[in-house]
């Protein structure tokens, strides 16, 4: 088998007759996971960077030179990195970008979730790459740039210039503890101006950008894909004139390498599940070297077999991360399900709802389901793994100081998933501490019918305590309403919340409370 998958790697960057040849490999939200047997799933899901170092080293002996480029997310997301990070795991050092030096990567952009542990972690991080760690659109607080914005490579003969962008998005979503005063400015404005002097004043051969974004049009059609606010890949591609290769994430979706714009554009997954190849023809043009052709897919990673030395370098963490996960922390009295989350009141939530309300001080708490896909919890054993499947992120708890006009607006908000099903789960918050009915038949912003504390509806000028994450309290997936309330406290991360109120019951009986009901639900 992997002598077919390396076969079909080499037939892929077949060399070209005349000129220089340069192969560009990408990744991108690899979201640390290294090991081919992931942790939290407890199984391999034929991904990992285990499996794109095979595919790396196989490209490499082909002979052609290879820049090999990320587009962010990578220090953040298995357990693995969470518990080395923490000194849980390990010798404390990060282990992705221990592989990561290992396989030979030349660059990085920075992407959102590398703050996830703060400013100062992610340094500590970046000091250990061999590799570049790239943000042109990420400003200081006296306005200059904490990162490189662009690095330039010299390979075979050309002069490479390396641009990293970030989703101007990133102070939404980050705790401004975490962040530490740093701003984050529109991407495609920066790159016009870069990409001119990459192209002028490092008199630049090739231009590559390298962006931790997706596009918020369909690539092939044009068609608006939405989210127009943290995805600008398109525009990138379709406004910023002298991009030869425009390398995205992000999105976590797989776009194969195609033209927009001026741009060679694609995106490669996420979790190592594909790897992005070019081949690159260049021929002289008098003195400057001119792209004759470029050739570009996606490799899938799934028949490739693991890097046997990627695997050991992070043996030690994925053995303590297996060994957490698998700890029991109490009993569940009954099953649990999240089936019909989108449309009724759930005693799984209603659980993370009681714990928001107690640890924030909160009248009022909203969260979501956060995991694309939920395995029901039968009854019995509930360990750190299921726990960790339900809650995956680093979020910590906030409480917001928030008027009846802005819970209204956020139930509406909300009410959007129900009457839209093709909405992502993770964006359809529901509502504890007061009284509601929502009509999915209704025109948009008129779907909240009843709301009501205590017998008492709800009045615009009413205010409130109101327990989040903070994700959603930075105004996160289309709730800008608490981006505006007075942020009040910031408590814990909320999975540990969740594990120690599971430790201290021993004993879990979740029930709804029957807070909501939607009107002639599916």
């Amino acid at each position: 088998m992997r002598r077919l998958a390396i076969a079909f790697l080499l037939v892929a960057g077949a060399h070209f007759a005349s000129g220089v040849t340069l192969t560009i490999l990408h990744t991108s939200d690899l979201h640390g996971r290294v090991h081919p047997h992931d942790a939290l799933a407890d199984r391999d899901l034929g991904e990992g960077l285990a499996r794109v170092a095979a595919a790396v080293k196989a490209i490499r002996a082909e002979g052609n030179a290879v820049l090999l480029l990320d587009s962010g997310d990578t220090i953040q997301g298995a357990p693995e990195q969470t518990l080395a990070l923490e000194g849980r795991a390990g010798d404390g050092s990060d282990p992705i970008v221990r592989a990561m030096n290992l396989v030979g990567y030349d660059a990085m952009a920075i992407g959102n979730h590398e703050f996830d542990f703060g400013k100062r972690r992610l340094e500590e991080s970046r000091k250990a790459a061999k590799f570049a760690w790239l943000s042109a659109n990420t400003l200081g607080p006296s306005g200059d740039p904490p990162f490189p914005p662009y690095v330039v490579r010299e390979i075979a003969g050309l002069r490479v210039g390396i641009l990293g962008l970030v989703t101007n998005q990133v102070g939404n979503w980050i705790s401004p503890a975490l962040l530490e005063k740093l701003r984050f400015t529109e991407p495609v404005a920066i790159a016009r101006r870069w990409v001119p002097v990459l192209r002028e004043q490092e008199r630049c051969d090739l231009v590559v950008v390298i962006t931790h974004q997706g596009f918020e049009r369909d690539p092939a059609t044009g068609k608006d894909s939405g989210g127009a606010g943290e995805n600008r890949a398109y525009a990138l591609a379709t406004q910023v004139p002298g991009i030869d290769l425009l390398l995205t994430g992000h999105a976590h979706t797989i776009v194969n390498p195609q033209r927009l714009g001026g741009a060679w554009v694609s995106q490669p997954g996420r979790w190592g599940n594909t790897l992005t190849r070019y081949d690159l023809s260049l021929v002289k043009n008098g003195e400057a070297w001119k792209l004759a052709d470029v050739r570009g897919r996606n490799l899938p990673m799934k028949r490739i077999l693991p890097d046997p030395e990627i695997v050991a370098s992070v043996a030690v963490e994925h053995g303590a991360a297996m060994r957490v996960l698998a700890e029991k922390v109490a009993d569940l009295a009954s099953p649990v399900s999240a089936r019909r989350v989108r449309f009724e009141d759930s005693a799984l939530l209603d659980w993370l709802h009681a714990v928001q309300l107690r640890e924030g001080a909160a009248e009022l708490s909203f969260c979501t389901l956060l995991p694309v896909q939920f395995t029901d919890w039968p009854a019995g054993p509930l360990t750190v793994r299921q726990i960790w499947q339900f809650y995956p992120y680093e979020n910590s708890l906030v409480t917001l100081k928030a008027t009846g006009r802005e819970v209204r607006a956020a139930l509406e908000r909300s009410a959007e998933c129900i009457a839209d099903p093709t909405e992502r789960l993770r964006s359809c918050d529901t509502l504890e501490g007061a009284e509601y009915t929502i009509d999915p038949r209704r025109q948009r912003g008129q779907r909240v019918v009843s709301l009501s504390r205590g017998g008492r509806a709800i009045a615009d000028t009413d205010t409130f305590t109101v327990a989040l994450n903070s994700y959603r309290a930075g105004g996160g997936g289309g709730y800008g309403m608490w981006k505006r309330a007075e942020r009040l406290r910031e408590t814990g991360r909320l999975r540990d919340l969740l594990i120690a109120d599971a430790r201290a019951k021993k004993r879990l009986e979740l029930q709804a409370s029957g807070n909501w009901r939607t009107v002639a639900a599916p």
